[in-house]
């Protein structure tokens, strides 16, 4: 699964409100992120598909490339990844606001 995301903040805005994301994604999901630079690795189990992907994060795109079976697919989750990812970029709310979501 591939998701391109662009956004209107600073690079160092978006992986701030990404760092939020990802915290949230494991304390709700246990779901691991694993930080390189503007970076990250994902991996875990969510009703019970298995994924691993990378994120790049820069130059106002967030590209994620996410293994994930056939079922994730149905069950919405690429749908789900996209609205998380325009919520937590949305300039109108502050990376305090998001760190406190989690």
């Amino acid at each position: 699964m591939i998701l391109d995301h662009a956004y209107t903040i600073t690079d160092e805005d978006a992986v701030a409100r990404l760092h939020c994301l990802a915290a949230y994604w494991q304390a709700k999901h246990g779901v691991k992120a694993r930080w390189e630079g503007n970076d990250a690795h994902f991996d875990g189990k969510v009703m019970g598909v298995s994924f691993a992907g990378k994120v790049v994060i820069g130059n106002g795109r967030v590209h994620a490339d996410v293994k994930a079976g056939f079922l994730a697919e149905k069950l919405g989750a690429k749908a789900y990844v996209q609205r998380k990812l325009t919520d937590y970029l949305d300039p109108a709310k502050t990376v305090e606001e998001l760190r406190a979501r989690v």
